[in-house]
């Protein structure tokens, strides 16, 4: 499971004092392709009815776009979010923000894997620059405007993130599934390890060496059937 807190701080300064909403998103399906469900706390609101993500490739691109489509499910009950608008000189704002996302497993204690800053640019109201970053895939960052008479952090998370990773306020298209060329040697389906592109390569990697430790270098070649496992339960 993924847990994601937002908080009034930057991200030295977290803590449960300045918590304003937490995101959960569970396995209702577990498989290369995924259902989720996704829930929310909202300081102020409270918990909000739960929501769906569905059909969704595991291990297929950045955790952060897993948290967007989560988001855009739980405030506005569809798969994509209206378009916003610019921002004027009354529109509610935050001065900074960020967000934590952690996974939880029953065989391990919490795992940080992405976090993000957003701050407000001086003396611009509504204008942001979010850094992010990610266990696998680095860091990136963008700048965006958004405002609206009330301010929403849970939404104001979902545009960063979208201006960050898609160009635009909204969702891009889901990540495809990542399906590496196999080739027959001997029998048995096997495949370049080198050939899968992250976050798939080194996810890939973490699990072959947690469950099949070896002495010598792992063979680049991996079995099909290995891959298949680490989709369905890695």
């Amino acid at each position: 499971m993924l847990r994601v807190s937002i908080h009034s701080s930057d991200a030295k300064g977290v803590n449960a004092g300045n918590q304003l909403a937490q995101l959960d998103i569970a396995y209702a399906k577990l498989g290369p392709i995924a259902d989720y469900v996704v829930g929310i706390a909202i300081r102020g609101v409270g918990e909000v009815e739960p929501d769906k993500v569905l059909n969704y490739p595991r291990w297929a691109g950045s955790v952060w776009d897993l948290v967007a489509r989560a988001l855009t499910r739980i405030l506005f009950r569809a798969d994509q979010a209206p378009a916003g608008r610019e921002p004027d000189r009354r529109c509610a704002y935050a001065t900074k923000l960020c967000a934590i996302v952690e996974r939880i497993s029953p065989e391990g204690p919490l795992a940080e894997v992405a976090s993000v800053e957003i701050l407000q640019a001086a003396g611009q109201r509504g204008v942001y620059t979010a850094r992010f970053d990610e266990d696998i895939l680095g860091p990136r960052e963008a700048t965006f405007a958004y405002g609206m008479k009330s301010l929403s952090h849970p939404e104001l998370l979902l545009r960063a993130i979208c201006h960050a990773y898609f160009g635009k306020d909204t969702l891009g298209p889901r990540p495809k599934l990542i399906l590496p060329a196999t080739m027959k040697v001997q029998g048995e389906e096997l495949f370049d390890v080198e050939s899968l592109s992250e976050p798939a390569r080194t996810g890939l990697l973490r699990y072959r060496g947690i469950n099949y430790p070896a002495v010598a270098p792992p063979d680049p070649l991996v079995p099909a059937q290995m891959y298949v496992n680490f989709l369905s339960r890695g």
